[in-house]
């Protein structure tokens, strides 16, 4: 008889912190999504011309100031006047513009304006700052707001790329500005590993605002990559990239997406974004009657990296990456 009542309570208390955590994971969900809607909201505001972009990005440069690795402020390549095209180049989260070093040239060398953002909070000097864990979901809207505005006046056509985080910054352009030509969405962090169902993705953003912060350059730092890359991590951050990711799939579940065309492009072999999401993107997009997009995936027996762009990554291999994007992007 008390061994029924030790296992009923017990059953009694497992039943209870269920429906705790059920209860938690709702509300999480809730609270996440109020906040979403207000990410989809922009105000465009475009260089009427070549002078007026290049005024606006002086001003970015401006106000970048003195703790930024001189290899990390935004870069613009011109040449000198409003060019038939113009593309946008998004880094990853922890890297720098430094990321398209050899990238962007190829597109200069043919024609194009190139302009190359440093993503909010990235590209200190000090490569164990924590200055991740301030990064919005807010600014990383502003800033594919803003970039934009910008290459309007560069080039009469817009093409806006970017790679992971960046590549979300590419997907909420590609849904939201109608005056971008072709948006090039690559490895985007729509969602991370195993955190594929909607109301656990909601847990864990809520979790990284409530929780402490986490530096994972305080116990895994970077052993190997770029010299000009931080060390590691911010739960924070990573919270705030999961909440833009999760803000442009519910505009995607109804609207069609605002560009002219969208290119995605997925490694099979990467195990750093969540690809199932990823792929639901595009699903959600083309179940919106949406059919200028096209889809590539490297095989898995290349087995490139997460980051292939970055030349200075360990096992990079931009000698087979590097001509197959630039066709998919310039044909």
């Amino acid at each position: 008889m008390k061994n029924r009542k030790v296992l009923l309570t017990a059953a009694i208390a497992t039943m209870g912190a269920g429906a705790i955590l059920t209860a938690a994971i709702a509300v999480a969900k809730a609270q996440t999504d109020s906040t979403l809607d207000e990410l989809a909201a922009h105000n465009d505001n475009p260089a009427t011309d070549y002078d007026a972009a290049i005024a606006r990005f002086a001003q970015v440069q401006a106000e970048e100031g003195d703790a930024i690795n001189p290899l990390c402020h935004s870069k613009l390549m011109t040449h000198g006047n409003k060019t038939e095209r113009v593309i946008v180049l998004v880094h990853g989260m922890t890297n720098c513009p430094q990321q398209f070093a050899e990238f962007a040239p190829l597109f200069f060398e043919h024609g194009y304006n190139v302009l190359i953002p440093r993503m909010p909070r990235n590209g200190l000097a000090n490569r164990m700052t924590e200055e991740l864990k301030y990064l919005t979901a807010e600014e990383l809207r502003d800033c594919c707001n803003t970039m934009v505005d910008i290459a309007r006046g560069l080039g009469d056509h817009v093409t806006f790329l970017g790679i992971s985080a960046g590549g979300s910054m590419a997907a909420w352009v590609a849904q939201h500005r109608a005056d971008v030509d072709k948006a090039v969405v690559i490895a985007p962090s729509i969602g991370f590993t195993n955190l594929g169902a909607d109301k656990l993705t909601s847990f864990a953003i809520m979790l990284t605002h409530y929780l402490p912060n986490i530096g994972s350059q305080y116990f895994f730092p970077f052993q190997d990559g770029p010299q000009y890359s931080y060390l590691g991590y911010s739960s924070r951050g990573i919270g705030e990239v999961m909440r833009f990711g999760k803000s442009i799939s519910k505009s995607a579940k109804n609207e069609k997406p605002a560009a002219k065309s969208i290119l995605v492009v997925t490694n099979a072999a990467d195990t750093a974004v969540n690809s199932k999401m990823n792929l639901a993107l595009v699903k959600m997009w083309r179940s919106c009657g949406y059919e200028a997009i096209e889809q590539y995936e490297f095989d898995a027996d290349k087995k490139l990296i997460h980051d292939i762009i970055d030349p200075q990554q360990v096992q990079q291999q931009t000698a087979l990456v590097y001509p197959i994007l630039f066709d998919l992007i310039t044909r």
